[in-house]
């Protein structure tokens, strides 16, 4: 496939009432390298700020569709939890016997504010899942061993060592241990994802969420495990936060905690088994050592729950 990642002013043709005055790479992605771009738009002679999006090798690796990403966006365009699309960029492709139009990236509205630090508590991220658990529900899914399964036949054949393929049989092997009806989750909601006005900002109605791309219709309760991992959450704290805000915002007097607890801990190995793999098939792309030593301590930590099971 062409490799959009990296940006070429002749992607935008497709966009009306624009012309490019600026582009930049941005950093700290780390499923895929994104740009800001800086258009003018001739009809409301305005000059606007907005993110290009591409759908890479990368993207293609981590089995992204910025298709599903932008139509999640448009239908939660009216929440001001996320940023507005401008458009999905789609290009021609030849064939012989007929072309046929490929997704080759997204441009969304960028969102001005700061990266949320600590100071964003972990109350306010619990209850900002929450209200992502109420937007409305996208119509694909996240199978977990189709995910899985999906890493696996994007991996070098290196990594398959004794270790990884006993971590992979065993998991795919498993029933997944749903607990509840799907939702809409975002399945990456790390404060590097969230947006703030300022450092030392932590309200929850100005924080907004970026980076949807692996948003899609799940299990609540394996949502917010994700979330505690990548936050470094306690877990019992965590769920009695996310629980309090579920029952205040659906107007609910009983909502069980420790079923939830019980449901967050069944996903958390599930959630490490994703990272391996996902950090596995980044390694593959990048060859950046952390990736290659996050995956080894993931490796070593599941054979053990394994041989404990």
């Amino acid at each position: 496939m062409v490799d959009y990642e990296h940006f070429d002013c002749d992607l935008l043709i497709a966009l009306p009432d624009t012309e490019l005055i600026s582009a930049s790479e941005l950093t700290g992605g780390l499923t895929n390298r994104c740009w800001k771009l800086t258009l003018f738009h001739p009809s409301i002679n305005q000059i606007k700020d907005y993110v290009w999006r591409p759908f890479s090798a990368s993207a293609q690796a981590f089995g992204i569709e910025r298709q599903h990403e932008y139509q999640l966006l448009s239908m939660i365009a009216d929440t001001e939890l996320a940023p507005k699309p401008l458009q999905l960029v789609a290009s021609v492709e030849p064939s012989a016997e007929k072309p046929t139009q490929q997704v080759i990236g997204l441009v969304v509205e960028w969102l001005p504010g700061v990266e949320a630090t600590t100071a964003f508590s972990n109350q306010t991220l619990c209850q900002l899942q929450a209200k992502v658990h109420q937007l409305p529900l996208p119509w694909w899914r996240l199978d977990v061993h189709q995910r899985a399964e999906h890493y696996w036949q994007h991996l070098h054949t290196d990594h398959h060592t004794s270790s990884l393929f006993s971590i992979y049989h065993f998991f795919q092997s498993q029933p997944l241990p749903v607990a509840f009806d799907d939702c809409c989750c975002h399945f990456d909601l790390g404060r590097y994802n969230v947006i703030v006005p300022s450092t030392d900002d932590d309200s929850i109605t100005r924080a907004k969420i970026i980076d949807w791309e692996y948003a899609a219709a799940g299990d609540p309760s394996l949502d917010l495990a994700m979330t505690i991992i990548a936050n470094v959450l306690d877990i019992e704290q965590a769920v009695h936060d996310y629980c309090d805000y579920r029952a205040l915002i659906n107007d609910e007097t009983v909502f069980n905690k420790q079923q939830w607890l019980t449901a967050v801990i069944a996903w958390l190995p599930w959630c490490q088994y994703l990272a391996l793999l996902w950090y596995l098939v980044g390694y593959d792309l990048w060859q950046q050592p952390e990736y290659l030593q996050q995956a080894l301590q993931l490796q070593q930590q599941l054979i053990q729950y394994i041989n404990s099971d």
